[in-house]
């Protein structure tokens, strides 16, 4: 007997981009607060570690993430272009508050796609 099957989860280039804005941000600030990155760093220990098997297993953890109201310039390019790699998946947009950083993924049939991170006080994902 065989257990739920588990989506594969890809962390993006823009993802990736958004995560080392957060540690450049948190370093910049490390000589007026010297355990400004801590929380950044556990974040990373997630993202490498529990956050991939949680997403695979439970792709519909977080809430469904309202993004015509959030969405930037880049948001909207980025949308467009994931689109034709992505046809007849049905992405849903999704987030997950994980400590004090919000996740953006975008959830498919096949996959879950982590597309941006931001820090809960962030307006916007990057």
């Amino acid at each position: 007997m065989s257990g739920p099957r588990r989506l594969p989860v890809v962390a993006t280039r823009r993802f990736e981009h958004a995560l080392d804005g957060l540690l450049d941000h948190y370093d910049s600030i490390r000589h007026l607060h010297p355990d400004a990155g801590s929380r950044a760093l556990r974040l990373v220990d997630l993202v490498e570690g529990e956050l991939p098997r949680l997403l695979a297993a439970q792709p519909d953890i977080g809430r469904p993430a309202h993004l015509s109201l959030l969405q930037s310039e880049s948001e909207k390019s980025w949308l467009h272009r994931l689109a034709p790699l992505t046809a007849h998946r049905r992405l849903q947009a999704r987030e997950w508050l994980l400590g004090d950083f919000w996740i953006l993924y975008y959830r498919s049939s096949s996959a879950v796609y982590l597309a941006s991170v931001r820090h809960e006080r962030e307006a916007e994902y990057r």
